[in-house]
């Protein structure tokens, strides 16, 4: 089919993609559960997080499915003054109607500095996403050996090291088919009510349409695996 893709910065845009151009319409209702009792929103050193969040489309529009993406996060203190995150993440969309079809808009992606390191931002699951995804975390963080006093750096930036794996597809099977799998070391910065990591990571799990980023990596945000 290479002889009927389209180019598009500067490679080759699949034919599955170029079927959905043009305008669609979406009316939807969403509802989000979220529990939270961690001691840090950014950084926390204990307490969960549940999110649980459900999306209904199909009231109008060509849009026609059942979305559902659900978060857990627990954390725990650890020895030698680390702090224990584990973390796991997972969604599926579930098609309705005579012409069930999801647009590539609600599919899911995974990979970047939030979700699995050592990936670009939707590095996993290149071009056409999935129906299904899932993600696990581990971390371990503490201070480091720097005293509050000295520019604030003991107060807001933290060492940790960590542990990913995620996955996306259309079916039980590709996700439990290689997973994409990362580690990795770097440091925490706690910016105003944001928090900045920067990173070295290493995939030692990927496959060949993967965007791997090999090294060091930015990322900021208010949400982490």
């Amino acid at each position: 089919s290479s002889g009927i893709n389209a180019e598009y910065g500067g490679g080759r845009v699949p034919m599955k993609i170029r079927e959905e151009f043009g305008h669609h319409l979406k009316c939807a209702l969403r509802h989000t559960y979220v529990r939270d009792t961690r001691d840090d929103l950014l950084v926390p050193s204990r307490g969960t997080k549940h999110m649980l969040e459900t999306e209904l489309a199909g009231f109008m529009g060509d849009v026609n499915h059942v979305k559902v993406s659900a978060e857990s996060q627990f954390n725990a203190r650890f020895i030698l003054g680390y702090s224990a995150t584990l973390s796991v993440r997972g969604g599926v969309v579930h098609e309705l109607g005579d012409n069930p079809r999801t647009w590539i808009t609600d599919k899911f992606f995974c990979g970047g500095p939030g979700s699995v390191r050592g990936f670009y931002e939707d590095g996993i699951g290149r071009p056409l996403g999935g129906t299904m995804h899932w993600g696990a975390g581990f971390s371990l963080t503490r201070k480091l050996p720097f005293s509050p006093h000295i520019w604030g750096l003991g107060k807001y930036m933290r060492v940790h090291h960590f542990a990913n794996a995620g996955n996306v597809g259309s079916c039980k099977d590709e996700l439990i088919k290689d997973p994409r799998v990362s580690v990795g070391s770097g440091l925490i910065m706690k910016i105003a009510n944001f928090r900045m990591e920067i990173n070295y990571a290493v995939p030692i799990r990927h496959q060949p349409d993967d965007v791997v980023n090999h090294g060091l990596q930015f990322g900021i945000g208010i949400n982490f695996m």
